[in-house]
């Protein structure tokens, strides 16, 4: 992980990576955190929300720490929160207790809303036909809400595991023994919609590419 926090600047993996293996992103995520140590926090800032948009999730954590703290950008509690849930997401252990101390510092309505908008998000990365996403949103369920949501956890969950998503079996699974018969089969049901409608369209996007390799090659 690439996270920091201001007690312990974290150890860039920049310099035990080969360069080849470097990316565009490791290379802004360097100058982020250089920007901290110099305390140059807006600079900071503007990196990691281009990485954060990119879905990145140590970037997210970072951006949310900042945020939370006022440095580069003013304080903005529900912004914070809402990068945090995302990182948290993403498994950076740090935003789990940085996301529980802001939902802490919130009103009920804003936390509503702001999961109301991490939830947005999920789904426009599904429309997108994001795989990464279908796990994230199966833990959105369970660890975001205030409440657990067993059956649309399952829903994602089963989705995950019918596109190959390492891990999702065990966890769909396990979240089935918390579900009804009956349940199960309503919410296998409307997976299998999510199923289809991921799968349908990317078989369009490829029927499309073979067109235009088949008009390619006679022209």
């Amino acid at each position: 992980m690439r996270y920091f926090s201001f007690y312990f600047l974290l150890t860039i993996f920049f310099y035990t990576t080969s360069f080849a293996q470097v990316t565009n992103s490791d290379r802004l995520f360097k100058m982020a955190t250089d920007y901290v140590k110099e305390k140059r926090y807006a600079e900071a800032v503007s990196i990691f929300q281009e990485l954060a948009q990119n879905n990145e999730h140590d970037a997210q954590y970072n951006l949310a720490f900042l945020i939370n703290g006022g440095k580069g950008t003013t304080k903005n509690y529900s912004e914070a929160l809402f990068w945090a849930f995302l990182s948290k997401l993403g498994k950076i252990e740090k935003a789990e207790e940085l996301s529980a101390d802001l939902v802490k510092l919130l009103p009920e309505k804003v936390s509503k809303d702001v999961r109301a908008k991490v939830l947005e998000h999920l789904l426009a990365r599904f429309e997108d036909k994001d795989k990464a996403v279908l796990l994230e949103l199966g833990d959105f369920y369970l660890s975001v809400l205030d409440e657990q949501d067993f059956e649309n956890a399952y829903l994602w969950y089963n989705v995950a595991s019918a596109l190959g998503v390492e891990n999702s079996s065990d966890i769909r699974d396990k979240v089935e023994k918390k579900l009804e018969p009956d349940t199960i089969i309503k919410v296998q049901t409307a997976s299998r919609k999510r199923y289809e409608e991921f799968t349908k369209i990317k078989e369009v996007e490829d029927e499309k590419k073979l067109k235009n390799v088949e008009q390619d090659i006679e022209s």
